[in-house]
């Protein structure tokens, strides 16, 4: 039973972190955490300098202070609404401008006066996210809509085309929000009459549980909950005395939010003890420092908290726990109040324990409650590490969402139409991420034979992943990656432990030719720097596969680069030849050295054509001046095929599968080709390391 509702939690908490709306905000604050850490440190200081340097002149960081945050509305807005607008197929600039303009159009965001512009900061701060939800899905499905295109194909430009097909739904979504959202506002002010006309005789933990609950969940929606929780209700709800010599604000900082909104002092230990969440634990740790402040703006859009269904339960909690144990420990006289005026809210834990009761046993307080947090918060934090998107998965998934295969390039892609793909990827991406923090990547040796003399005369370095239960799997997750644009970390995995297992067989005197594939993507865009980088070192022992995809995608370029790893005495070889567009005019125009035939050209079952085929081709590829390296040989008909072809190096499953480097090492000193080895120290009577 339990487990049926865990799995049935899990699906409804993956349908949450993947939806449009909750991706696009999630992205869209975590765009603004740059600004959320200047705001709070301006404000931090501009505090500290109105306490303890009186008389010193900084109205201008005041000015400042109040300007900066009077436009957090509208930089959540615009944030928001340009992911949201890339994630719909909307216009990522003409969607936000907008929203925008219907936003202070209708909110009283901004006011006129006497011919002069105001900013009211407090007004409309819930409509900073239902206004974009509202204008982007509209103008979404209004785009759509041939019958609002006033421009058809045409010899104008797509561009512009694009533009003058926006006209009309502009024209439509603004009239329907002007008219609209009055009547909302009106609805909305109702509300807010009916909760500012609340009871104020509540007694306390009736006012505690109020203001912990509503400010917490306004935060889990993403919006400021202690400031919007005081526009929204009346002050007899948030300025009160919790007991008679206790002021519900010092109570709040000092005792209930410490390290800020959801006690993220409780957080941020839980994080640094959870095993394997290195997510976790690097956003607790980027977190501490403004967390001495009681800032948890990094927190809470990062990790993160906000519309994250795993943190929600001790979220509101921990807040509510905290405040039942510290107003008992005052009520029973534990520990008792000696400090009656403000402490201010950036004061850090601690100090302003000590500051309120003047005793070890405020300190004391303290540290038992952020202890209890985090046994509150720790097995929802495992939770979501072992089941919901974080970290990098997190970080791919909104970014294939917002930019489709496109990633950020400027195109949008096809969000709606290919949603239900993306989150397999997802899913698969979140599978590939557990395997290899779970298990280890590692490179094994095929090595490549003389058919002749069944000598070894070099390997081919391929990618493994030993697993927890200690079994080798092939890299079945690349495909994965590639769709992720992620193989760029596996390139630079087997290229730094391609050069130490270079210097392995080198300290054995050794120097066998070794291959290695790496993505075309990342070849062509700066992979072919970090290759040189590492084996330069290695001349003539190091030889990269090129796939086709390399040369058709940019031809031109892939010469240059070609040429750059042979001036760097580095080998290059047509990987797969004879599969999708390889063509022999390719060969005239590439500096490269080998030709690898793929196994699919072998004849089956001794097919002459074929066989012909085979050893025709072999013949003239090797009188243009290439080496022959024939792949998957995996029985004696096949090799007498290899034979008769005059290749010389083969690999295959009739002679060895790939091997560890410990393996490839013995196998190389016993049948390697002398050619390929530094016999320098042997020639000279020195010790071989064996």
């Amino acid at each position: 039973m339990t487990r049926t509702l865990l799995n049935k939690f899990n699906q409804y908490a993956f349908k949450i972190s993947s939806n449009t709306v909750i991706l696009s905000l999630r992205e869209g604050y975590i765009a603004l955490i740059p600004f959320f850490i200047v705001a709070s440190l301006i404000t931090l200081i501009n505090q500290w300098l109105n306490i303890s340097m009186k008389g010193v002149e900084h109205q201008f960081l005041e000015d400042f202070n109040v300007l900066v945050w009077g436009i957090f509305p509208v930089l959540t807005l615009m944030s928001f609404s340009y992911y949201l607008s890339k994630n719909l197929k909307v216009h990522s600039i003409a969607s936000p401008i907008l929203v925008f303009t219907c936003f202070t159009a209708t909110t009283g965001y901004i006011t006129i006066s006497d011919g002069d512009l105001a900013i009211n900061h407090r007004m409309g701060a819930l409509y900073s996210l239902l206004m974009p939800v509202v204008c982007c899905y509209f103008l979404s499905y209004l785009e759509r809509l041939r019958v609002f295109r006033l421009v058809g194909v045409s010899s104008i430009s797509l561009f512009l085309r694009k533009h003058l097909n926006l006209i009309l739904p502009y024209l439509i979504v603004t009239s329907v929000v002007l008219l609209l959202f009055p009547y909302i506002d009106l609805a909305a002010e109702a509300i807010v009459e009916v909760l500012k006309a609340l009871n104020p005789h509540w007694n306390v933990f009736e006012k505690l549980s109020m203001q912990l609950i509503i400010s917490h969940l306004l935060w889990f929606i993403g919006v400021h909950g202690d400031n919007t929780y005081q526009l929204l209700v009346s002050s007899e709800l948030t300025g009160y005395y919790v007991l008679p010599d206790l002021i519900s604000y010092n109570f709040f900082t000092g005792f209930v939010i410490l390290g800020g909104t959801g006690c993220l002092w409780g957080l941020i230990v839980a994080a640094m003890f959870l095993k394997n969440g290195q997510h976790e634990k690097r956003i607790a740790a980027i977190s501490s420092p403004l967390a001495l402040f009681n800032i948890s703006e990094v927190m809470i859009y990062a990790l993160p908290i906000v519309f994250n269904p795993y943190i929600l339960l001790p979220f509101l909690l921990c807040p509510l726990v905290n405040a039942s144990i510290a107003y008992f420990a005052f009520y029973s006289g534990f520990v008792s109040v000696e400090y009656a005026d403000e402490i201010p809210w950036f004061t850090p834990i601690f100090v302003n324990g000590w500051l309120l009761t003047e005793s070890v046993k405020g300190i004391v307080l303290q540290v038992g409650l952020v202890l209890i947090n985090a046994l509150i918060y720790f097995p929802f934090l495992k939770a979501n590490r072992d089941n919901n998107l974080s970290g990098k998965a997190l970080d791919v998934l909104m970014k294939r969402y917002t930019a489709g295969r496109l990633i950020e390039e400027g195109a949008e892609g096809s969000f709606s139409e290919t949603q239900r793909k993306e989150q397999i990827n997802a899913h698969s991406l979140k599978e590939v991420t557990e395997a290899l923090n779970q298990g280890a990547l590692t490179l094994f040796y095929q090595p490549k034979i003389n058919p002749y003399n069944k000598q070894v005369v070099g390997f081919e370095a391929l990618l493994r992943l030993t697993n927890k239960d200690k079994t080798v799997s092939g890299p079945w997750f690349l495909e994965t990656l590639e769709q992720h644009n992620l193989l760029h970390i596996i390139d630079n995995y087997v290229i730094d432990q391609l050069e130490i297992d270079l210097e392995q067989f080198a300290k054995h005197g050794l120097k066998p030719k070794i291959s290695f594939n790496i993505s075309p993507q990342n070849l062509l865009t700066g992979g072919y720097r970090r290759i040189i980088k590492a084996f330069a070192k290695f001349p003539g022992q190091v030889e990269v596969e090129l796939l086709e995809s390399s040369y058709i995608e940019d031809f031109n370029k892939t010469v240059t680069i070609v040429d750059a790893l042979k001036k760097n005495k580095i080998d290059c070889a047509m990987d797969d030849f004879g599969t999708g567009y390889s063509c022999l005019s390719v060969l005239s125009k590439l500096n490269i050295e080998t030709i690898k035939l793929d196994r699919s050209l072998l004849p089956e079952q001794l097919n002459s054509k074929s066989i012909s085929l085979y050893t025709n081709l072999s013949e003239m590829i090797s009188k243009l001046g290439f080496k022959l390296v024939a792949e998957g040989v995996e029985t004696t008909d096949e090799e007498k095929v290899v034979k008769q072809s005059h290749i010389e190096c083969v690999q295959g499953f009739l002679y060895f599968k790939a091997m560890p480097i410990e393996e490839a090492i013995y196998l190389y000193m016993t049948k390697g080709d002398s050619v390929h080895t530094d016999n320098t120290a042997k020639d000279k009577g020195e010790p071989v390391e064996e």
